[in-house]
């Protein structure tokens, strides 16, 4: 019999129970042992030529300034502790967001520890390492469910017999192969979608190789995640080295997925979409002809001999692209760079009419403080997204930080780390 793990963390109190899940592999046993380099999951996909930005300002610093004749200030946000717990979730990477309503937002994660002590520490013992997990945000009234200062947070993995955690979307193949989330989006007709991609351990740089993309429908997705039964939309995609679903929005009619192209040394951003009637009720195969971007061609749907044609070059696997309605514009974050000890690494934004842009050159605002810790050469930052379904100021960015040097990173890194991020004489603020 397989279970779930659920652990519910508000505030300082947590509580775990367990319930019967829908299919899962083992989990993993490490510590110091069976990590290895896979455990720095998209991190080391996010290795992208360097993005156009200048040298970000220092720390967490919150003094405005002007990126892209927009006046924004940016600061470390203490107060958000929903990712910290005295239980057994002790971390992970990735860190999507979609807005299930009602009070309730999805966090997606991909690589995730869980300590078998339950004290949400990772460096007194060993500790189990799961693929991907998930969470529940939520709270009693609106003001609190989207202040993720003040909301509570319900962990969900897989729990096999014997008291091994496992990943919440099971592993394709154990070991071997399994799937790290990327984006999503609930439809209108309630159901939801969520790419993913798929991986393999090989004998390639870090261990790993990326496969494709993959998608999956939650078709009730009000109920608890450990009461999901995800189905296959799209079976795996590896055509053209892209990764559909880095980010996704809604818009006008379609659903927009940004695309990287996942090569050595191109991580260009391309654009596709379908129509949200043509979506309606996640039938398979319902993604299997996109509509690509062609730049002055506009849409044009890949059975009918679709070129795709970039938006931007200098892209990561990870990145994010939502719509201000204070600003009217679309946004799109990500992290520039990879190597916290360069201090071209920070946190960048760009701006856009329209989903497909024109989009302006990518600028850096922020740069993370960990640049500060002493073991800096051994660092890396990645995973920079923004999660703009959360309320209290513009928007709030998240970041990883993860440890080249040790299998298992001190607890003082690899949480997400938010970010708020304030848009000046943009309107008041949600």
């Amino acid at each position: 019999m397989v279970r779930w793990r659920n652990q519910e963390l508000g505030g300082r109190t947590m509580m775990k129970r367990g319930a019967r899940a829908w299919s899962s592999r083992s989990g993993a046993r490490c510590g110091v042992v069976a990590r290895t380099w896979v455990g720095l999951a998209s991190a080391l996909l996010a290795l992208s030529c360097a993005g156009r930005g200048g040298v970000a300002p220092g720390g967490a610093s919150a003094k405005s300034r002007s990126v892209n004749q927009v006046a924004l200030a940016a600061e470390a946000w203490p107060d958000v502790t929903l990712f910290q717990s005295r239980g057994g979730w002790t971390g992970a990477d990735s860190a999507y967001s979609i807005d299930l309503g009602r009070r309730r937002v999805l966090w997606l994660f991909a690589d995730t520890f869980v300590d078998p002590a339950a004290d949400g520490v990772r460096q007194n013992g060993k500790n189990f390492f799961i693929r991907n997990s998930c969470a529940i945000q939520t709270g009693p009234d609106d003001a609190s469910a989207y202040d993720p200062s003040k909301a509570s947070m319900s962990f969900f993995w897989g729990h096999m017999p014997g008291g091994v955690p496992s990943s919440f979307f099971h592993d394709v193949d154990s070991a071997q192969r399994w799937v790290w989330p990327l984006h999503g989006a609930r439809l209108p007709d309630g159901k939801l979608l969520l790419f993913r991609m798929q991986v393999e351990a090989s004998r390639a740089a870090f261990g790993f190789s990326v496969l494709g993309w993959d998608a999956m429908a939650i078709d009730d997705p009000d109920q608890p995640p450990s009461q999901w039964v995800p189905r296959l939309v799209q079976p795996l995609m590896a055509a053209q080295h892209k990764i559909v679903g880095s980010s996704t929005l809604i818009w006008d009619g379609y659903l927009y997925a940004y695309t990287v192209q996942n090569a050595a040394n191109d991580h260009s951003v391309y654009l596709a979409r379908w129509s949200l009637s043509s979506l309606r009720g996640l039938e398979h195969g319902s993604l299997s002809d996109p509509e690509w971007f062609c730049g002055a061609g506009g849409f044009r749907k890949e059975s009918q001999g679709a070129t795709p044609a970039p938006l931007f070059a200098d892209g990561q696997v990870e990145l994010s692209v939502h719509y201000d309605a204070r600003l009217q514009r679309f946004v799109e974050f990500q992290m520039n760079g990879l190597l916290l000890n360069d201090p071209k690494t920070a946190l960048g934004v760009r701006w856009a009419d329209q989903p497909e842009g024109p989009w302006t050159k990518l600028e850096t605002f922020y740069r993370p403080p960990e640049s500060a810790l002493p073991n800096v050469a051994d660092l890396v930052a990645y995973a920079a997204k923004a999660h703009p379904e959360q309320r209290g100021v513009s928007v709030v960015l998240t970041y990883v930080v993860n440890d080249l040097k040790h299998m298992t990173p001190s607890d003082l890194l690899y949480y997400p780390r938010a970010v708020r991020v304030r848009f000046d004489g943009a309107g008041e603020e949600r």
